[in-house]
């Protein structure tokens, strides 16, 4: 005779009870930026980290979690809160990812009788244009990386949103310490066009954004995330080549490489004109449905 138990299977185990505005998957260097802002939003947030370690000056522990798509085991999602807003910061890859990691959470709260919305952190190196590209451009759709965003996006709909972000940078991540490793002789110099950048802080004000009444603006959409600047290579290391803490350790003459080419290229005075930086991104959309506008840059 067949037990109960095996006609019946036990139900899933619902999380724990504690329901909060952000649940953070992956809580990394974006986190940094993110928790001050939530808690001057009086807004309520858990994180998890691979290990469940704390983040300091931030959170004492974190919630321990892997995303492992190969495996169909809900236990790891036993641990997570009930949440309104759900943050990937990781990326998501191929087809079946996102669904598995959507099904899965939503399977171990479906007795909570709440409903989460989506965000997915992507990055912008998904559209290949070399002109002006905007969130309407076509996108590299054999991106892994852009397959599994557009599987979140169809599979949530207005409950989902994909935030593209450009060159990240704040804290210990600076821009002037990227030279060194991008362009490492004149030539690699030579074909370095426009840069594309947004400051955590941003990132953060963005997310707090979609949550704090942008949802219904920016749900079931990809967006392009930027400073709202198209900054020009040549023109930023020419500025930091006089720089002893700037472009790394090995110090090549880069201020006269930017000079050379100025002079081979025919090049006045930079920034260079804008058709001659190959790709450039069109992020105004974001800022004007949310009603806000980036506010850290380069510049100071």
């Amino acid at each position: 005779m067949t037990s109960p138990t095996a006609r019946n299977p036990a139900p899933i185990s619902p999380s724990p009870s504690k329901h909060v505005d952000l649940l953070i998957l992956g809580a990394g260097w974006t986190s940094t930026f993110l928790f001050p802002l939530l808690k001057s939003h009086n807004l309520t947030f858990a994180a998890t980290t691979r290990t469940g370690h704390g983040i300091p000056s931030h959170l004492d522990s974190t919630i321990p979690f892997t995303f492992n798509p190969e495996i169909e085991d809900l236990e790891p999602y036993r641990s997570l809160p009930l949440a309104s807003h759900i943050l990937i910061t990781f990326p998501l890859k191929g087809q079946g990812q996102s669904t598995r990691l959507v099904e899965s959470y939503d399977r171990v709260h479906d007795q909570d009788k709440i409903t989460s919305n989506w965000i997915q952190l992507g990055s912008t190196g998904i559209w290949k244009g070399s002109s002006w590209q905007d969130r309407h451009s076509p996108i590299d759709l054999s991106n892994p990386r852009a397959i599994a965003e557009e599987e979140l996006l169809a599979l949530l709909g207005k409950r989902a949103c994909v935030l593209n972000l450009a060159g990240l940078w704040g804290g210990e991540r600076q821009p002037r310490n990227w030279v060194s490793r991008v362009a490492k002789t004149k030539e690699e110099v030579r074909a370095k066009g426009a840069v594309h950048l947004v400051h955590g802080e941003d990132v953060a004000r963005g997310v707090v954004g979609c949550l704090n009444g942008g949802r219904e603006e920016v749900g079931g959409e990809r967006w392009i995330v930027d400073d709202l600047r198209g900054w020009e290579w040549w023109d930023l290391i020419l500025g930091w080549s006089g720089d002893d803490n700037n472009i790394g350790e090995e110090k090549p003459e880069y201020g006269k490489w930017v000079l050379e080419l100025m002079e081979e290229e025919g090049v006045k005075a930079l920034p260079r004109d804008r058709e001659k930086l190959g790709r450039l991104l069109d992020g105004r959309e974001f800022w004007v449905k949310l009603g806000i506008v980036p506010v850290k840059s380069l510049l100071g």
